[in-house]
């Protein structure tokens, strides 16, 4: 369901910190993602429809302890490990950091390529305070 950021930060019981976007977002939207209940779910996407850019940043409260996806990467500033899940058609980071999982997704053309190296979106992740 898609609704505004202050009433997404509102209903989930965590702080929803946004990333500093290395391009100028011209269209924004924040959706609270169904659960079933079982956990609270946020997607915030950024876009550019002139550039064709998207951002898109996931978080979630989840309790799941599965192990993550991807090539394991660097340590961001604050310390958490993360796990490069980029393929051919998409960019993405993954990191788990107090208690919440967040996942990093860039992508151009309407997502059908990466937009950013892992590199950049460790470095984008590291502006998320």
């Amino acid at each position: 369901m898609e609704v505004s950021l202050q009433e997404a930060e509102a209903k989930v019981p965590f702080p929803i910190r946004q990333p500093v976007v290395p391009f100028e977002v011209t269209e924004q939207s924040t959706r609270i993602l169904e659960t079933d209940g079982t956990y609270d779910a946020v997607e915030l996407t950024y876009g550019n429809k002139e550039e064709g850019t998207n951002l898109i940043l996931l978080i979630t409260n989840s309790k799941a302890d599965t192990p993550p996806k991807g090539r394991k990467g660097q340590l961001l500033a604050n310390g958490s490990p993360t796990w490069d899940q980029s393929n051919e058609n998409v960019s993405a980071i993954y990191w788990r950091y107090e208690g919440l999982t967040y996942a990093l997704v860039s992508g151009k053309n309407n997502n059908l390529e990466p937009l950013y190296d892992y590199a950049t979106l460790k470095e984008i992740a590291n502006t998320i305070q």
